[in-house]
C-alpha cells in the first residue's frame, strides 16, 4: 500500500475569531490537484485511532514550518477530535500569541496535512495543522510531499515479470514493439482508473449512507426520541453504527415534545372527573354526594 502526503491549503476559514473547536476536514469527496480523495465515517475513524494510540496532541504551527528542517513553534495543539455532519472537528487550544494573531486577523485560514491511502483514495492520518494566508484559488489546493515506498523482495531486488514482453503487449493491446516504459505506463493508467472508479463508487455509497443518517436522525428528533442537544451525539453513533443506533432508537420510549403540551381550562363540568378524582378512585356519583353535602354545609 502507497501512501500519499496532502497538504490542504485554506481549508478553513477563521474570520469568526478564536474557535474553539476547528473544522479540519470537510466530508466527503475533496478535490485536489494531486488527485481526489474521500473522507468518510472510516477516515475519522482511522484518524482518531492513530491520535489516541499515540496519545500525542495534533501540532498547529505557522506556514507548515513542522514539514520543514527547521525550528517550528506551535501555535496550537489539537486534544481531541469529533465527527460532525459537516466535518471532523478539532478541539484546539491555542497559545497566546496564535490567539493574538487570530483576533487581529493576521492569519485567517489553516491548513490541514493528511495522509491518503492510495488502494482508495481515503484520508487516514492528520499529521498536522498549518496556520496560513496563501490566497485559496481553488476550494482545496494541495501542496505534495510524498513518501512513497516501493514494492521490494526482501533482498531489494525487483521481481521479474513473469510473461514475456510480447504477451504483456497483446494483453494490454499495445504494438509488439512495445517497451517497458511503455508497459508500465499502460498498467498506470489502468490502475489510475480503476482507483478512480472506486473512489467514485465510495463517495456515492457514503453520500448515501450519510443522507440516511441524517434523516433518521431528523425523525427521531420530530418523534421526540431525542433531544436537540443530542443531534450531534446521535449523527456519530449513527455514522459509526446505524443498524445499533436504529434498534436504541426502537428501544428508547418517546419524550414529550416540546410546545406539544396541550393545557385545559381547570374547570371540571358536573358529572366529570379530575385526573386526582380517578387516583382516588372516587366515582361521580361520590363527587355529586359530596356537592350536594357541602352545600348544605355539611
Amino acid at each position: 500500500m502507497t501512501d500519499f502526503l496532502l497538504k490542504i491549503q485554506n481549508a478553513v476559514s477563521m474570520e469568526d475569531g478564536v474557535p474553539k473547536h476547528l473544522k479540519i476536514l470537510p466530508l466527503g469527496l475533496v478535490k485536489s490537484q494531486k488527485g481526489d480523495f474521500l473522507v468518510d465515517e472510516e477516515s475519522f475513524a482511522s484518524i482518531r485511532q492513530d491520535f489516541r494510540q499515540r496519545q500525542l496532541q495534533i501540532p498547529i504551527d505557522y506556514e507548515h514550518q513542522t514539514l520543514k528542517d527547521m525550528q517550528a513553534p506551535a501555535a496550537g495543539w489539537i486534544k481531541e477530535l469529533s465527527l460532525k455532519p459537516d466535518g471532523i472537528y478539532g478541539l484546539v487550544e491555542w497559545t497566546p500569541k496564535a490567539a493574538e494573531f487570530l483576533t487581529n486577523k493576521e492569519y485567517k485560514y489553516c491548513s490541514p496535512v493528511i495522509m491518503a491511502r492510495s488502494s482508495d483514495r481515503k484520508a487516514v492520518k492528520l499529521h498536522s495543522v498549518a496556520l496560513t494566508n496563501t490566497p485559496a484559488i481553488d476550494a482545496m489546493t494541495p501542496i505534495v510531499n510524498s513518501s512513497k515506498p516501493e514494492d521490494m523482495l526482501p533482498n531489494g531486488g525487483v521481481q521479474k515479470p513473469s510473461a514475456s514482453m510480447e504477451t504483456l503487449a497483446q494483453l494490454l493491446q499495445l504494438p509488439a514493439t512495445a517497451t517497458i516504459e511503455d508497459v508500465y505506463q499502460a498498467v498506470s493508467q489502468l490502475l489510475g482508473t480503476q482507483t478512480t472508479l472506486k473512489l467514485e463508487v465510495d463517495t456515492l455509497q457514503f453520500q448515501a449512507h450519510k443522507a440516511l443518517v441524517e434523516n433518521t436522525v431528523e425523525l427521531a428528533l420530530r418523534e421526540g426520541k431525542i433531544a436537540p442537544f443530542q443531534r450531534e451525539w446521535a449523527f456519530q453513533s449513527a455514522m459509526n453504527s446505524y443498524d445499533d443506533f436504529t434498534l436504541w432508537l426502537k428501544n428508547t420510549p418517546t419524550m414529550v415534545p416540546m410546545g406539544r403540551i396541550v393545557k385545559t381550562s381547570g374547570v371540571i363540568r358536573n358529572g366529570e372527573l379530575s385526573r386526582s378524582d380517578e387516583l382516588l378512585g372516587l366515582t361521580p356519583g361520590d363527587m355529586q354526594q359530596y356537592r350536594q353535602g357541602h352545600a348544605k354545609g355539611l
